[in-house]
């Protein structure tokens, strides 16, 4: 019963799905940068994130500045400018005492990568890969020396980029050996099939069997681990030739569009849905897929009103950062 609720919470709360997020950025930044091989413009690429990312953040923190108003100070501005968003709340993002804005986090720690990408592709091409191995066994002694020092740090380290770069830098070694042909093995459905039920047990092990997550050990390679497990997920789904079906294809490309939305609208409709109809929280996994679902289409129409009132204006102002270098 212990293992169903653990299961439960990691799914509803999506422990892991912010991992896969994160190791999917550096993989497909490092596809666009041709691996490094391209020149990156620096400023037009920071402008292009912010114009991305910027419009909904900005909404989210309005609403809980406009709920703390008693309390709000200038320095809630300032949170934005210094991407603080992943402090100032003790377990999620900052603004969840006030209104369910827990995932903005992610911003910060999402935005902080931005900042170093340009430098991780400039590197990787001048020093290999070498280089971005080095970064993620840097990282993972930098947690093992603070985990023997404060050894309840893990959620620390979870919502913030210490935790995270080596996960974003797995991303782009990934897409490395991923166009150096490494992952030729997993052509086979069989193979990948078997790598990718191999990976989710030891993910949902890693979350049902470690629930004393303050071992310095654990702290210092999890996140790590996490990261390969999923990265093996994602080139074993590259790998198959997978049937092509239209209609899917296109719903899968039009909830990717509205991504952002659905991720920061999801716990705000989710709680609005729950006072509306008095829906209690689930006691079982069966009973929280039901009612997932269930808010799924409204969350999902939402997050559409927002994409093209809030975030693609916005988008259609980017600009090419990307050139060949000479």
């Amino acid at each position: 019963m212990t293992e169903i609720i653990i299961l439960r919470q990691w799914l509803h709360n999506g422990y892991t799905g912010v991992s896969l997020f994160i190791f999917l950025t550096g993989f497909l930044f490092c596809i666009i940068s041709d691996y490094g091989n391209k020149k990156i413009n620096y400023k037009g690429f920071v402008y292009n994130r912010i114009l991305r990312i910027f419009p909904m953040m900005i909404l989210m923190v309005f609403i809980v500045i406009t709920l703390s108003r008693k309390d709000s100070t200038p320095m809630d501005i300032f949170r934005i400018l210094t991407l603080q968003l992943n402090t100032g709340q003790s377990y999620t993002g900052w603004g969840h005492d006030f209104y369910p804005t827990g995932p903005i986090w992610t911003i910060a720690v999402e935005f902080q990568f931005y900042l170093l990408f340009p430098f991780f592709a400039l590197f990787l091409s001048k020093y290999g890969l070498r280089y971005l191995i080095a970064v993620v066994i840097l990282i993972m002694g930098i947690r093992y020396n603070v985990a023997l020092i404060r050894p309840t740090s893990y959620y620390n380290f979870y919502h913030t980029i210490l935790g995270r770069l080596d996960q974003f830098v797995l991303g782009m070694i990934f897409a490395v050996l991923y166009k150096r042909k490494y992952f030729e093995f997993l052509s086979s459905k069989l193979v990948s099939l078997f790598v990718v039920l191999s990976a989710l047990c030891l993910l949902l092990f890693m979350f049902t069997h470690f629930t004393n997550k303050n071992i310095p050990i654990f702290i210092s390679l999890s996140f790590t681990i996490e990261g390969i497990l999923w990265g093996m997920v994602v080139v074993s789904y590259l790998k198959v030739r997978l049937p092509e079906i239209n209609w899917i294809n296109v719903g899968l490309a039009k909830l990717g569009e509205i991504s952002f939305s659905l991720y920061l609208l999801h716990l705000p409709i989710s709680d609005m849905l729950n006072k509306l109809f008095g829906l209690k929280g689930a006691t079982t996994l069966g009973e929280s897929l039901m009612m997932s679902s269930l808010k799924l289409i409204p969350i999902i129409l939402i997050s559409f009103l927002t994409f093209y009132v809030i975030e693609k204006p916005f988008m259609s102002l980017r600009v090419r950062y990307t050139s060949e270098k000479t």
